[in-house]
């Protein structure tokens, strides 16, 4: 299991960091939770205040999918109950003409199931989640803001960063805002939103309008940076060295994958460091 952090620094920047790779034997949530949590408190960091989101594993699912399908196709399960009786015809129909329906009734198949995925993922909740935020969207010199909108989304999805007060305070902010940043900040993104709020000292008079917006820069999840960690344990973890225990793995991975954090590290106090910890023949 590979933990990537997503956070907005001091200065106002989205960064994706890789943080560890953790062996796990139980993949339960409730054992990932555990894993996750027992990481970022060795590390000090307080899961009480980390946003969570969680996505089901599609591709895990997608097997399990077309053997469904084809299960149902098999015993005439398909298109209102009446599949029984149409599988028939087509099996008297002929070969070919067989063929081409049973492709046809798959891809209609695989499409609901796919049509059933998305409304889960996408729920009613999250569809309003979604058109919610496009309030703060900076696009078209910021013709999408809606105070509304911007207080209803801190209420309903941040009751635990937001008090009636600090609601109070965002109304009386984003009244000056929307007059302050149409005239005075060009941003094409909520990601150069942010920075520029931040370059520009806005984020001190903005505070809790700029606390919203970094909830928003880290709901997304992005699975590349993590794909890429797993891809690079090819080239760490290879027939040679195939007996590597977690730490140094992890070690070995953190420094290929944030060579640019690693170009700071001066090696000379590494080695002088190395030498110094134990005795060792020349």
């Amino acid at each position: 299991m590979a933990i990537i952090l997503r956070f907005v620094n001091n200065y106002g920047v989205l960064i994706e960091r890789f943080f560890t790779i953790k062996s796990v034997s139980d993949t339960t949530s409730l054992n990932l939770k555990k894993e996750i949590s027992n990481v970022l408190v060795h590390h000090d960091l307080q899961v009480k205040e980390i946003i969570g989101q969680g996505y089901d594993g599609a591709s895990n699912m997608r097997g399990a999918w077309n053997n469904e399908i084809e299960h149902m196709l098999a015993i005439g399960e398909c298109d209102s109950g009446s599949g029984a009786n149409q599988i028939g015809n087509l099996q008297r129909a002929g070969a070919i003409r067989w063929s081409y329906h049973y492709d046809s009734v798959k891809r209609l198949i695989a499409i609901d199931f796919i049509l059933m995925e998305l409304n889960t993922l996408f729920n009613e909740s999250s569809m309003e989640l979604l058109s919610l935020s496009s309030a703060l969207d900076p696009k078209n010199s910021f013709k999408s803001i809606n105070i509304d909108d911007i207080c209803k989304l801190a209420m309903k999805f941040y009751p635990e960063d937001f008090t009636n007060q600090d609601i109070i305070a965002l109304k009386y902010e984003l009244v000056h805002y929307k007059l302050d940043v149409i005239q005075n900040l060009k941003a094409s993104t909520l990601v150069e939103l942010c920075q520029q709020l931040t370059e520009s000292g806005r984020s001190k008079v903005y505070v809790m309008l700029t606390r919203l917006i970094h909830l928003l820069l880290t709901l997304p999840v992005s699975i590349a940076t993590t794909e890429r960690a797993f891809s690079t344990m090819k080239n760490v973890k290879i027939a040679l060295r195939n007996k590597m225990e977690d730490e140094f793995l992890e070690n070995c991975l953190t420094l290929y994958i944030e060579r640019d954090l690693a170009k700071d590290i001066d090696v000379d106090s590494i080695i002088d460091e190395f030498y110094v910890s134990k005795s060792y023949r020349a």
